[in-house]
């Protein structure tokens, strides 16, 4: 689920904001307290039950305020920035890629304005804050993998800062448009009318069609985390990207595009062209068949392949990470 969402809450404490890394639960001094975070609980239980791969969290100041970043692997490892999904937190959209740890040095970001740890405002432009996020952590180049909601801020990068991004992975990716279908409408409609009469029939009816497998075997934690935030969010039908598509011609890194063949909201018959005719580094454009938003566990796992295929030929220890 891809609308952008608000999440509200009020400012920062005092502590420590410097970007040294701790275990997740040790670092968060100089945070909202907990009942200005509305995602908190649903956060560290995503943590605990979807991710397989120990996690550490830091804080980086940025134009967006404070940051909050999820990392996993060898940090002497290639870096490889992971942009989260919309309505869910950071960690749901880290499983989908976590195999990638044992090779690469994921850094998995917190948006601000999506549910999370990060300051709650959405800034105007994500160029500048992935760059103070690259800054922050002493990172002058590396892959990325945008993510649906993630795919439009990888977007927004490539186009403010190419210079820091080494080879760029898309998957499910918004900046290239929404086409309107019936079956989009019903999808909205169904949540704005859940937003408001919140039962979880309603819900299950909203999801089911974005999911790949069966409505009754995605997580409970993504499910109560994509309630909570069609409940407390500001829904609106936008999604970021580059405000011209133009401004990605010159980009000359590799990358890479997942697209699902049954995705709601991207479909890939009508974003494959877009895509194709945008990115003239383009490696590959791959339809997943059979495969919608949300997808397959037998689909994250086909995407993972997919990447770390594509790092390997495209990017490894010899491309600089600071």
């Amino acid at each position: 689920m891809t609308f952008r969402s608000n999440t509200g809450g009020e400012g920062t404490g005092s502590g420590s904001t410097g970007p040294a890394e701790a275990p997740v639960g040790e670092g968060e001094g100089g945070v909202r307290p907990t009942d200005m975070i509305p995602f908190r609980e649903l956060y560290r239980d995503g943590i605990s039950e979807l991710l397989d791969v120990p996690v550490r969290e830091q804080w980086v100041e940025t134009c967006a305020g404070r940051t909050h970043v999820l990392t996993a692997g060898a940090p002497t490892a290639p870096p490889v920035v992971v942009f989260q999904g919309g309505n869910v937190t950071n960690p749901v959209t880290l499983a989908w890629v976590q195999g990638l740890a044992d090779e690469y040095y994921l850094i998995a970001l917190d948006t601000p304005g999506q549910p999370g740890l990060s300051d709650p405002q959405e800034p105007d432009e994500y160029g500048p804050w992935v760059v103070d996020v690259l800054d922050g952590l002493d990172i002058g180049q590396a892959a990325m993998i945008g993510i649906s909601h993630g795919g439009g801020i990888l977007l927004e990068a490539v186009a403010y800062a190419p210079n820091r991004i080494a080879a760029a992975v898309l998957v499910a990716p918004a900046g290239f448009g929404t086409p309107v279908s019936p079956a989009l409408v019903r999808v909205v409609v169904l949540s704005l009318v859940y937003r408001a009469v919140p039962r979880r029939g309603l819900l299950v009816r909203a999801l089911a069609p974005l999911c790949s497998d069966s409505i009754a075997t995605v997580d409970d934690i993504v499910m109560a985390t994509v309630g909570q935030a069609l409940r407390t969010g500001d829904l609106r039908a936008a999604f970021p990207g580059p405000d011209d598509l133009a401004s990605l011609a010159e980009f000359d890194a590799p990358v890479l595009v997942l697209l699902g063949d049954d995705d709601q909201f991207f479909p890939a018959g009508r974003i494959r062209p877009r895509v194709e005719q945008t990115l003239p580094s383009l490696v590959e454009c791959f339809t997943l068949a059979d495969e919608s938003h949300f997808l397959s566990t037998a689909g994250q796992e086909r995407v993972t392949g997919h990447i770390r295929s594509f790092l390997a030929d495209s990017y490894g220890p010899e491309e600089p990470s600071s």
